[in-house]
């Protein structure tokens, strides 16, 4: 079944349109030291619905490594690549709801950890190049209304309703939400001059890929979950566990 066997150490969610180059250097490195990585590019299968692949590789992975930088969720003219332009009525961003079931699948214990690449604008010279910071350069979205897109959480509900999942533990999370769960995790900052910006992230990656292999523990940060959030998965949790005891029952004398 799928998620309980981790096929993939890490896995690799970016914007095609602003990031391929990044993700095309992180999954030749990264793989190149031994980790396995799923990356579109290389492990999505011919005939199989697009959303249908990720979600596959993602409850086969144990490390989600999402790739942020200004033109993936803050464009400044491309409204379906700006976080803070989507609305309750917006199409659903691919982006949004690989993050949004990274934070089911973290919730039920298949993937350990989320660890965003935060990538600053480059800047071409003659040294060839480098980064900016990715938050004091402003690459970061700002977002103050609580919109909750519902392409996003309809289509989060087929796919855990297709992995035989049941309902989200987490219910209708807003997109500031999500962001913030997704960067309040212990991250790798691409900056500097292009020669050396990813080594760090390189370095950081394979540590964490090659601990999970072994079973070493890494704590994956909840503090953007209230207490009232808390409550309500206990609670779910523990609705599901008696109304899955109420159905066994009647049949227990035949087992």
């Amino acid at each position: 079944m799928l998620g309980e066997v981790a096929v993939y150490d890490v896995f690799m969610s970016y914007r095609v349109q602003s990031d391929l180059k990044h993700a095309e250097i992180l999954y030749s490195k990264l793989t190149g030291a031994g980790l396995k990585v799923w990356w579109d590019k290389k492990c999505l299968k011919p005939g199989v619905p697009w959303n249908e692949g990720f979600c596959d590789g993602m409850v086969q992975s144990l490390v989600f490594l999402p790739l942020l930088s200004r033109d993936a969720i803050n464009h400044p003219s491309v409204d379906k690549q700006n976080f803070s332009h989507l609305t309750r009525s917006s199409n659903c961003d691919n982006v949004l709801l690989e993050h949004r079931l990274a934070m089911e699948l973290v919730e039920r214990g298949i993937i350990t950890n989320i660890c965003p690449v935060l990538i600053g604008d480059f800047v071409d010279d003659e040294s060839g190049g480098s980064y900016s910071d990715y938050f004091t350069s402003g690459c970061h979205p700002k977002l103050f209304d609580a919109v909750i897109v519902d392409s996003v959480e309809h289509a989060l509900q087929d796919q855990l309703n297709r992995l035989c999942f049941g309902t989200p533990l987490l219910d209708n999370q807003t997109v500031q939400v999500v962001l913030d769960c997704i960067v309040k995790n212990q991250g790798c900052l691409i900056d500097g001059p292009y020669d050396t910006a990813f080594d760090p992230v390189i370095t950081d990656v394979i540590q964490m890929g090659r601990q999970k292999r072994s079973g070493d523990e890494l704590s994956y940060s909840s503090s953007w979950r209230s207490k009232e959030q808390k409550s309500t998965i206990k609670k779910r949790r523990n609705a599901e566990i008696d109304s899955l005891a109420t159905i066994v029952e009647p049949y227990a004398e035949l087992i």
